[in-house]
Order: structure tokens, then C-alpha cells, then sequence
């Protein structure tokens, strides 16, 4: 190795080696990475740089590159490719198999087996793994829990290497890895369109790219077959249900750069196989993937069924003697209040229809009516069963109505052995009453697999925000129902008097009905020091055009003076909610930020890319039916064994355990896009808004965002982004057919 001081300008290229101590930056997606190594010429270790997909901390590595100065953060190396080496002196093993990359040893463990075998040891570990058992600590299901995970990172490395040319990071090597185990670089380099169908992440674009490296012909029957199913599967990422037939075609040919006469084909024969479908219609021909078209077909169909029969009678007295208006009677004496005429005619609706919609923003009683809905069945000896598509959204539903309320999914179950849902239509629920709440939020494919569950007769009542943000997934389920004209749908308007008098509320309708936010005096202005007052100056405007100082300004306020303030806590009551994911302001750098900030002494998991510290709160972005985990669900890191490679994350009382790669499906929640903040309600939000979002700044997008505050919301941003949102009505078009289908009932 060569190695020479820097006079200031970059040097010829050079070679360095050396072990990673900490790694202070790396972007997950493309591997670019920051971090401290200690050379084998430097005393002190030095600053490295680049794209260094799947390096952990611990590693020795072998660089190539140059040294540059950098004019602010001085002397770095500026790596062009590097290599993974194996230590060769006894400490620097001991420090690699002491790291957490190894599962099953740990630094003791670690001292141990370098003890005994000296230079030797990673040999012995490679080939004469039996003789681990002569270790102290060390038994027979040990030893071979450390040969396993000794082949798991061998096989990982040599994946890394062979996708770092094709520039896919660490992230989704290891996804792939997971996803294929040892059988990584074979599945890849056989089929590498495949990863565009079994893993996150990963678009036909990016599969792409490797199968034409590979020498992949550009009308290669896999590769057409893969950009039409890609094409058909991004139209459902990005909320259509459906395509018609010269967009999906258009579209695909875009995509594929290939003619679109040569890909009618090809879109017939995999519409015989199944894996697309194609519908005529009264407005030509659509294109759906295949589950798309059984959930719109589903929710139809099904709807049409409970519709069917007959409601309930609140005239006709309970046995008991006690009609359903001494009940609403009871209900108003209990809770010290007056429903409205509006709220009345939503519980008679709710009972003599078979299914309904109850539709309304913040403070006009959805939830008191919730409540009421809950009672009056207790009353009438029916059964109501409470659910909502976010874990948060449920256990608000229980708090109002001293009711179990649960996810859909759990309410659903899981049936491992079928691979799908418990209750379905062989296997249907026990009810009387279904209220399913915040239901803009639920996909086309959800929603069917609710109704298919219903028993019949059942009562549903559909409550939601239609001015929100629609679902992340397929469809516009609540806009469609409504649109359709064929469901009765009962809107709540009037803002009640307590609601009335909070800023969150006010703010929220003004910005329903396109008028900028108005925010109370600035903070410095408050005289009190004390907590908020009920429905006073509880909202705030910060306004600020610059990112940097946007965030600068977030991150002081989550950290300090919210809490001196209003005596929030920041770990446990405040959110932060940005558009986006990406950019100065987005999720990514938020949470960085105020990691720092609010866990700056968590102990950091070494075992792991994602960052993590013990104390983080997480989200889960994955449904895990095995774990009982979904989509959505925030839980906090308690603990981190590196031994195991375990972390285990509480969900509100319930201990999940991760191991290693898992961990890829939690992301930190310290700051979370509008869309994934929808059916939760804090006590206190930061919201920033500002140009650099301009893509996603639209009217119900920071309607959605208000109406996330319960007690305090700070908006922090440009006053044009502002504007901007408010004035933007305009959503992006979704292509669906379920209004159509329901207007033919």
C-alpha cells in the first residue's frame, strides 16, 4: 500500500486498508456512504467516502481511490471500488467477530474462540467448524448456528460484489439476499426480472438495467412479458385499479421502448395465463392486474349482497321494553350532550340501511357518534364490532366507545397454511353491527377482503373523511362508494361548539375550503408559560423559506422548546409530517435529525444498516402475519442483542422480536409522510411545507396533515408552498371502474 500527506488538491489514485470503525452517513438505496476507518498508515482514522454498498462497521477493507481536501470537512479519501479482506492479526479478528456481524458471537464469545485459535480462527471457522466445540460456551446447536450465519455472510459478500456494478445498494442487496438466500447471484443472473416482481423496491427499471448487461435482447419474450405485468403493477402503485387499453399499451411501450403493435401479443397471452386481465366495458377495453380485478368485482358484488336485505327497526322495542330513541335518549343524558338533527338522521340511517356512509371533517361528531352507534346496539342486544384500517385510528375507536375496536387485518385473522385470510367468504365473521372507520384510507384490495367476510345480514356503517387523502394503495374506495349515488351517504357539517373554538379545527375547514391557515400569535409572544388552554393557541405558523433552516428550526423545536413551552414530550407526544420521503425536509433527513436530537444516547445497533438506536421509534412498513405486524404499526426499539442479532421492539406492551435482516421492514418514525400519518391523531404536530415539495403541495394533502393535531400544530414552512397547497385543488386522476359497476346494481 501506498500512502502520501495531501498538499491541499487531489492526489493520484491510491490504495489504503484498514478496519471500519463508525459509519456516520449512507444512503440506504444507492449505498453512498460516510464513514471513519482506521488506516494502517494513520494513527488516527480518517474520513472515507463513496459508494460502499453493504460495508458494516467491523470490516476490514482494501480501497482504491485518492485522497482529496475537502473545504469543509478537511482531508477524505474518495473511494472509486473496494474489496472486503479478511483480518490477519489476532486483534483485528477478535474486533471482526466481536462486531455483531457474525450471529451467535459476541465480543466474550468473540475473545474466546481468538484465544484458542489464534490467527487461525477464521480458518477454523471456514473449514474445521467442529472444533469450535472445544471453545468454553461454545455447544453443538451454537457451533452450528455460527457455521449457518458464517455462510450467510460469505454468501452476502459475494452478492454484494456482484451487484455493486449494476450500483444497487445495501438495502436491496440484502432484500434480495433474503429474499433468495444462498441462490442470490444464480436467480438474479437467470432471471432478473423477477426481482421487479418478488422484490421491494426494485422496478422493472432497475431489473432492467441488469438483464441488459447480462445480454438480454430488448424484445426478449421475459423481458416483454415482465414491462407489461411492471406496467400493469405501477398503474396499481400509483392508486388506479385499472388502465384503458391504449393508455396501458402506450404506457408499456414507453416503458419497454418497443413498438406498442408488438406488445398486443404478448398482453393477450398473458391475459389467457391469467397474469393480466382485460374487461370490456360500456368505455372500451381495460387492462387490470389479476387481483385488482377480483377486488373491484368483490367489493361490488358483495355490497350488492348486504344491500339486499332488510335493516333494522329503531321503532320496534327491544324485549326489554326500551325503544332505540330512549336509548339515543339515555346516550345524550350519559354523555352530557345534544346530538344534532344531522347526527340523528346517521343512527337511523345506520340501522335501517344495510350498509351506509357517515362522512364529515374534524369536530362535527363522528366519533360521539361512533360512540352512540356502540351503545344503542349494547342496548338492543346486537353485536358491534369496531375496526379501522391503522392500529392508532382502532384504539382511539376503543377509547371513545369503552369498546374492543381492532385492525382489519387482525379482525380478519391469518390462515398460514392457505396463505390468506382467516375469515373470508367460506369462513365469515360473527356480528351484527360492522363500523369501519377511517375508510378513506382503504384500498380496493382491503376493502374486498372485508366484505367478502361479512356475514349476511349484517348492519355496516362506513365512516369517514372523503376530503382526505385518498388510500395508499389501489382505488378511491370512500370516493367511489359515494360517487356512485347507490349507497346512503349522511354527511356531518356542523362544527360543535367546543370543536369550534380550537384553531386545528378552524384551520382545518378553512383549508377545506381553500383559505390559507391563520395562525395564533408567535410563540415568543405568549405570555404563559404554562399549557396550552383549552381550544386557544393551538396553532402556529413559523414561516421560513430556506430548508436548512426550516430543519434547523424543526429539529429546536422537537427538542426543546415545544417541551419548555407546552410541556410536550417529545419521544412520546409529538409527530413530525412532511410530504415527502426525499429532499432537505424529507422523512429520510428528518429522521437523522432528530435521532440526533431526541436518542442521541441510544445505544446503536451495530448489526444492522438501517441506523437504528435502541430507544428509536419505528414503524413497521410491511404486513407480517407471522409477527402480527402491519403495515403502519409504531412501536419503540427496547432492546438490541448483538450476540443474536436480535432487536426487540415494543408495540404498545407486545414484544416483537427482529432478527438481523428483518429489520428491513421497520423504517423511523420520528418524522412520517402525510399519507403514512392518516387514521392517527397526536397530541401535538409539526407539519413543514415548502417548495421543494411542490409535486405533492395540494389542497387535501395538508387538509389531511391539520387534522392529524389533536392538542398543538406548528406549520413551518414558505408561505408560497403555503398558498400553493391550498389553492390546488386538482388530484391525481385514478382510474377505477367500481362507481361504474356499482351504478348497474
Amino acid at each position: 500500500m501506498t500512502h502520501s500527506p495531501l498538499s491541499g488538491e487531489a492526489e493520484l489514485s491510491d490504495t489504503i486498508s484498514g478496519y471500519l470503525e463508525t459509519i456516520t452517513f449512507r444512503n440506504e438505496e444507492n449505498g453512498y456512504t460516510i464513514a471513519r476507518l482506521h488506516s494502517e498508515a494513520d494513527s488516527a482514522p480518517v474520513t472515507i467516502v463513496g459508494h460502499l454498498s453493504g460495508v458494516n462497521e467491523g470490516e476490514t477493507l482494501r480501497l482504491c481511490g485518492e485522497w482529496k481536501q475537502h473545504p469543509r470537512f478537511g482531508r477524505q479519501f474518495q473511494v472509486d471500488s473496494f474489496e472486503f479482506v479478511n483480518p490477519d492479526t489476532e486483534q483485528g479478528i477478535e474486533r471482526y467477530l466481536g462486531s455483531g456481524l457474525i450471529k451467535g458471537i459476541g465480543p466474550v464469545i468473540a475473545e474466546r474462540i481468538v484465544a484458542a485459535f489464534g490467527r487461525e480462527t477464521l480458518e477454523v471457522i471456514e473449514n474445521r467448524t467442529e472444533l469450535l466445540k472445544t471453545v468454553p460456551g461454545l455447544g453443538k446447536k451454537k457451533v452450528a448456528r455460527i457455521k449457518e450465519a458464517w455462510g450467510e455472510q460469505r454468501e452476502i459478500r459475494r452478492l454484494m460484489i456482484f451487484l455493486q456494478g449494476h450500483g444497487i445498494g445495501g438495502a436491496l442487496a440484502a432484500r434480495i439476499f433474503r429474499r433468495y438466500r444462498d441462490r442470490g447471484v444464480e436467480a438474479v443472473s437467470r432471471d432478473p426480472y423477477a426481482l421487479a416482481r418478488e422484490v421491494r423496491g426494485i422496478g422493472f427499471a432497475t431489473a432492467d438495467r441488469i438483464a441488459r448487461s447480462l445480454g438480454f435482447a430488448p424484445d426478449n419474450p421475459a423481458r416483454l412479458e415482465s414491462g407489461l405485468v411492471y406496467t400493469g403493477e405501477l398503474a396499481a402503485d400509483r392508486g388506479h385499479t385499472s388502465l384503458p387499453l391504449k393508455l396501458f399499451l402506450r404506457r408499456a411501450s414507453e416503458l419497454l421502448e418497443v413498438d406498442a403493435g408488438m406488445l398486443e401479443e404478448v398482453l393477450n397471452r398473458l391475459a389467457d395465463l391469467g397474469r393480466l386481465e382485460l374487461e370490456n366495458g360500456d368505455d372500451g377495453t381495460h387492462v387490470y392486474t389479476s387481483e385488482c380485478h377480483w377486488a373491484e368485482i368483490t367489493v361490488a358484488d358483495n355490497l350488492k349482497r348486504l344491500m339486499e336485505q332488510t335493516g333494522l327497526d329503531l321503532d320496534n322495542s327491544h324485549p326489554s321494553g326500551c325503544s332505540g330513541l330512549d336509548t339515543i335518549a339515555k346516550f345524550e343524558r350519559s354523555r352530557r350532550l345534544k346530538l344534532s338533527a344531522n347526527q340523528r338522521r346517521a343512527i337511523d340511517g345506520a340501522f335501517g340501511e344495510r350498509v351506509c356512509i357517515i362522512t364529515g371533517g374534524p369536530g362535527t361528531g363522528k366519533t360521539t357518534l361512533v360512540a352512540a352507534l356502540v351503545a344503542l346496539a349494547d342496548q338492543l342486544g346486537i353485536t358491534a364490532v369496531l375496526a379501522a384500517p391503522t392500529g392508532r385510528a382502532a384504539k382511539r375507536m376503543s377509547e371513545a366507545t369503552g369498546s374492543a375496536a381492532s385492525t382489519i387485518h387482525r379482525m380478519l385473522g391469518w390462515s398460514f397454511s392457505e396463505g390468506s385470510f382467516l375469515h373470508n367468504q367460506q369462513r365469515r365473521l360473527k356480528g351484527d353491527l360492522f363500523v369501519i372507520d377511517e375508510v378513506s384510507m382503504v384500498d380496493i384490495k382491503l376493502m374486498a377482503s372485508l366484505l367478502e367476510a361479512l356475514p349476511d345480514g349484517a348492519v355496516l356503517v362506513l365512516m369517514g373523511d372523503s376530503d382526505q387523502l385518498p388510500s395508499i394503495g389501489p382505488g378511491r374506495v370512500l370516493a367511489d362508494l359515494i360517487g356512485s349515488g347507490k349507497i346512503p351517504t349522511f354527511r356531518l357539517e356542523e362544527i360543535f361548539r367546543q370543536a369550534g373554538r380550537s384553531r386545528i379545527v378552524q384551520n382545518a375547514h378553512r383549508v377545506r375550503q381553500g383559505q390559507m391557515p391563520e395562525g395564533a400569535p408567535p410563540l415568543e409572544d405568549q405570555e404563559s408559560d404554562s399549557g396550552l388552554s383549552p381550544g386557544e393557541n393551538d396553532f402556529f405558523i413559523v414561516n421560513q423559506r430556506d430548508p436548512l433552516k426550516a430543519r434547523e428550526m424543526l429539529v429546536k423545536l422537537a427538542g426543546e422548546r415545544l417541551a419548555a413551552r407546552f410541556g410536550i414530550d417529545p419521544a412520546s407526544q409529538l409527530q413530525v409530517i412532511t410530504p415527502m420521503n426525499r429532499g432537505e425536509c424529507g422523512t429520510r433527513e428528518l429522521n437523522r435529525a432528530l435521532q440526533a436530537e431526541l436518542n442521541p444516547a441510544g445505544a446503536k445497533i451495530t448489526f444492522t444498516g438501517g441506523g437504528f438506536r435502541v430507544g428509536d421509534r419505528v414503524m413497521q412498513v410491511r404486513n407480517d402475519y407471522e409477527k402480527d405486524v402491519f403495515n403502519g404499526d409504531v412501536g419503540r426499539i427496547v432492546s438490541a442483542e448483538s450476540e443474536s442479532q436480535t432487536v426487540l421492539v415494543d408495540y404498545d406492551g407486545r414484544l416483537v422480536a427482529y432478527e438481523g435482516m428483518e429489520l428491513d421492514d421497520l423504517n423511523m418514525e420520528y418524522a412520517v409522510t402525510v399519507h403514512k400519518s392518516q387514521g392517527s391523531e397526536y397530541p401535538a404536530v409539526l407539519i413543514i411545507l415548502l417548495p421543494e415539495h411542490r409535486v405533492m403541495l395540494q389542497r387535501n394533502l395538508l387538509y389531511t396533515a391539520i387534522s392529524r393535531g389533536k392538542n398543538l400544530v406548528v406549520l413551518i414552512g414558505d408561505p408560497s408552498a403555503v398558498k400553493r397547497a391550498v389553492s390546488n385543488t386538482r388530484v391525481q386522476l385514478r382510474h377505477t371502474r367500481l362507481a361504474a359497476r356499482l351504478k348497474k346494481m
